[in-house]
């Protein structure tokens, strides 16, 4: 067969010979080439299926029934945990080592369900397009060391080790929110450790996409593979299938659209599998143009609904996916298999529109009040919006809204600021509106942010009620004064005893012979 990049030359002859045979006879032609398909967004375009309307409910209930599981799994819950640390920490007698190890087990096991119980709540908040997300440039060794205090509970019962490749420079950056992040790859690799052999490995790869612009994200195992029907499955967007995907896979997907990227999977059954995402790294321009990239998959429509005649991973963003070239050989092995998943949610309500402008807060304002801010600003963003914080008091925003829309939002966010914070003074810029086109878009936010945080970081100097003069580190809490006054007192207590001892010895000198 065809592997890697024969996949991309070959696409455009093997959707002939996939669409004959259908989806009950995948064999011959499709069977002798790499199966490689995009799932476009659910509301891309209307579904013919007249089956359709009725699995979406199907999901939409699962996806209830999960929330309201979770919520009251909560309480519970954390009363079992705190009971058992209790018991551990010895609150009630001691106990040895082999209990208190078997209590820290089961510590762990309830982290576990904890973060499940998390990913449920965090499925509901991402299909209704209110995702509580907070972005931020971070190193890739700070997440490294997130993910693996995480994985551990799953990866030392079975002895398998994670490997990591390329995520040891502090300085490789990316734009993300270091939770969501950290939850999508733990997710993967957890997802990749139910598959694999115990005293196997999982690699955990990061490289450069081929512009430059975005970090490729690998989580690679060597486990049994997904077969062709449980390809379709995943396709269809099933919550299960028997290689370990489950609900994991339903948020993660999710998760990657938090960070402009759909989620590939590429499997070879028998061989393992491979899942790709990717987050923009570097720069400000690099977060316009994966955020314009991935803000118009949204209006991708389907050519087709036959498997094999979708050719939507020739775009710009599956090229940055597949940069992990894979070399072109010929072998005797199963098809390797490939499926593209985008986000389930409710579309844009405006496909075609975005309105962008930025929005400071004074410069008096202490810095924890420009903190609660963007945290403000930033969770209450929905799905397609961005801000991007150019400097500590200083944002660039783009919402999915019209002029009428942008205006209640921005009142909105203003009214929820000024109840939490109520010295908050915030200025926001008048809107501006362009259409999604691609390059235009792109150059244009590219642009703004480039320009918006090359201004800020001219003016960073600026007088702050935390500053004592121009361009100072804020002031922080310090005891020097306290410790000086502490010394003065001292020095006149130990003046005053010597005085004391003085007048003292001089009065024992001046007393008469005899007395």
């Amino acid at each position: 067969m065809v592997s890697g990049a024969a996949n991309q030359t070959g696409a455009a002859n093997q959707t002939g010979a996939a669409n004959q045979t259908g989806a009950a006879n995948q064999t011959g032609a499709a069977n002798q080439a790499n199966h490689s398909v995009t799932v476009p967004a659910p509301n891309a375009s209307p579904v013919s299926n007249p089956a359709q309307p009725s699995m979406e409910q199907t999901v939409d209930a699962i996806v209830q029934m999960l929330s309201e599981t979770a919520h009251d799994l909560r309480s519970p819950l954390t009363t079992v945990r705190e009971s058992i640390r209790l018991v551990a920490e010895g609150e009630f007698g001691e106990i040895n080592i082999d209990q208190h190890s078997c209590l820290a087990a089961a510590i762990d096991q309830c982290d576990c369900i904890d973060q499940m119980v998390g990913e449920m709540l965090q499925l509901e908040r991402l299909r209704t397009g209110m995702p509580r997300i907070r972005r931020r440039w971070i190193s890739v060794v700070d997440i490294r060391q997130a993910v693996q205090e995480t994985l551990q509970p799953w990866s030392l019962p079975r002895k398998i080790e994670v490997l990591w490749d390329g995520a040891d420079d502090p300085n490789v950056i990316v734009f993300a929110d270091p939770a969501v992040l950290r939850r999508l790859i733990v997710n993967l690799v957890v997802n990749a450790i139910r598959v694999t052999r115990e005293g196997d490995s999982v690699l955990v790869r990061l490289q450069p996409s081929a512009s430059g612009d975005a970090v490729i994200w690998s989580v690679i195992d060597q486990g049994i593979g997904i077969t062709q029907a449980q390809m379709q499955r995943i396709e269809n967007q099933q919550f299960s299938s028997s290689a370990g995907e489950g609900l994991g896979l339903a948020i993660s997907r999710q998760l990657a659209a938090l960070h402009f990227s759909t989620l590939r999977l590429r499997s070879r059954a028998g061989y393992g599998t491979e899942a790709i995402f990717q987050t923009p790294t570097a720069s400000p321009k690099s977060v316009a143009h994966c955020w314009v990239r991935w803000r118009q998959r949204t209006q991708v429509k389907p050519t087709s609904n036959n498997q094999g005649s979708n050719q939507g991973t020739g775009d710009s963003q599956s090229q940055a996916l597949g940069a992990s070239k894979i070399q072109r050989r010929i072998r005797l092995d199963p098809p390797l298999l490939s499926v593209e998943l985008s986000h389930e949610s409710a579309p844009p309500k405006h496909a075609e529109l975005l309105s962008l402008g930025t929005v400071s807060i004074g410069a008096a304002m202490p810095r924890d009040v420009a903190e609660s801010f963007d945290q403000i600003l930033q969770t209450h963003l929905r799905l397609f919006d961005l801000a991007y914080r150019v400097d500590h008091r200083h944002w660039v925003w783009i919402f999915d809204a019209d002029a009428n829309d942008v205006s209640i939002r921005i009142q909105t966010i203003t009214d929820i600021a000024q109840a939490h914070l109520a010295s908050i003074r915030l200025h926001w810029s008048k809107p501006s509106f362009i259409t999604l086109d691609h390059r235009a878009t792109a150059a244009k936010l590219s642009d703004l942010l480039i320009r918006e945080t090359l201004g800020a970081s001219s003016a960073s100097t600026f007088t702050d009620a935390n500053q004592v003069r121009l361009g100072t580190a804020p002031i922080e809490p310090s005891t020097a004064a306290s410790d000086r006054l502490d010394q003065e007192l001292k020095r006149l207590s130990a003046k005053l005893n010597r005085q004391t001892e003085t007048l003292k010895r001089q009065a024992h000198a001046l007393r008469p012979i005899g007395h």
